[in-house]
Order: structure tokens, then sequence, then C-alpha cells
């Protein structure tokens, strides 16, 4: 069965996300936001990262602040959404939930439209079940925050050291370090969407006058 199949694709998919919305309750229920609004994120966001910088961010910027960070955050998945055009054609709910992980999975295994379907299913259910599983246990639980706040500062390097490691171009993150020390230095307000803001207009220039 393609039900199975996919389930056992996305089994290591499962652990990764399990324990990342389970931190993300954790976090989100404890700094004040509603264990309700919670789930509801996961269900209608549902993008690990965004969510994380969500719970950071979301009483210190505007409205159009989140709008602009959350676009920007999320910008990558215009490009490589582009491939799956024909293929989810009029496929609403596929093309909402085409995370990075159900990319990889469908990229290198095309087992039709059905298998498609398991895998955006399966992976969004995995998110939600440790955001529910997270606030249940947040709820229930007497458990400190101290140190597990930090998951967010973690979750950001590991995916710098990452890209860092795969991409082997120093530019852009050195130009993400500069642009913050000059906006600080400023006492500039909003300082992390002046910063991106000044970092993509600089790389789109250097690719365009290269």
């Amino acid at each position: 069965m393609k039900f199975i199949k996919a389930l056992k694709d996305t089994f290591p998919i499962f652990v990764s996300y399990f324990t990342l919305s389970f931190s993300f309750a954790i976090v989100a229920v404890k700094i004040g936001i509603n264990s309700y609004l919670v789930i509801l994120m996961s269900i209608i966001i549902y993008s690990g990262s965004l969510q994380f910088l969500l719970i950071g961010i979301y009483k210190k910027l505007s409205l159009i602040d989140i709008f602009i960070a959350s676009f920007l955050l999320n910008f990558r998945q215009l490009f490589y959404s582009l491939t799956f055009l024909d293929r989810y054609k009029n496929q609403f709910y596929k093309i909402f939930a085409l995370t990075d992980e159900t990319f990889a999975i469908l990229t290198h295994k095309n087992n039709g439209r059905k298998y498609e379907l398991y895998v955006s299913v399966l992976n969004h259910f995995y998110w939600l079940f440790g955001t529910v599983c997270g606030v249940i246990f947040v709820n229930y639980v007497d458990f400190e925050l101290k140190g597990l706040d930090f998951v967010l500062v973690s979750l950001f390097v590991v995916i710098l050291l990452e890209n860092i490691l795969r991409k082997k171009k120093p530019f852009p993150f050195l130009l993400g370090i500069f642009s913050y020390f000059i906006f600080y230095t400023l006492n500039v307000p909003n300082i992390l969407i002046f910063s991106i803001l000044f970092s993509f207009s600089i790389i789109l220039a250097r690719h365009k006058y290269a």
C-alpha cells in the first residue's frame, strides 16, 4: 500500500518534527501565547523556522515587520515549488504542505498523487501531533522553561552552520553579521528587518552586476 510506503519514508521526519514542534509548543505557551493559538499556528502556518521566529518577535515587531520577516525567511520555497507547478496543479493542500522535508522525499520518489498526498498529510500530522503533545505537557506538568528557550537560537545556529558547510560561500553570512552590527551601532529600531532587507538588496545587486 502506498500509505504504508509513505509511512515508512516519513518516519525519520516524524522523529525530528515531533521533537521540534514539542519544544515549540512548550516555549510558546510558557511565554504567554494561548494554547489554542499555538495549535492553530501549527495547522495554518506549518513552518518550523517561521513559528520559532514568530514566538521570539511577535511582541517586539509590528505586523508589517512580521510579514516582511516571514516572507524573506520562506522565500526559498518560492523557487523549489516552481518545479512542482505542473505536478501540483489545482492541488492546493499539497502546495500549502510542501515543506523542505516533503520536497526532499517527493523529488526523489514519484509514486503518484496518492503517495504525494499521504506524505504531505503525514508530515503535517507529525508537526501538529508534536505541538498538541507539547501543549498538553506544559499545561499539566510543572515544568521550568529555563534553558529550553535557547532552542530558537540553537535551531538557527544549526541551520547557519549547515548552510556554511554545504554552500562554502561565506559572503552572505558575513554580510548578515556586518549588517546587523551597522544597524545596531546606529541604534536603528527593528534591527532584524533592516538587516535582512539591506543584506538581501546587496546580494541581489551583487548577482546582477557580477
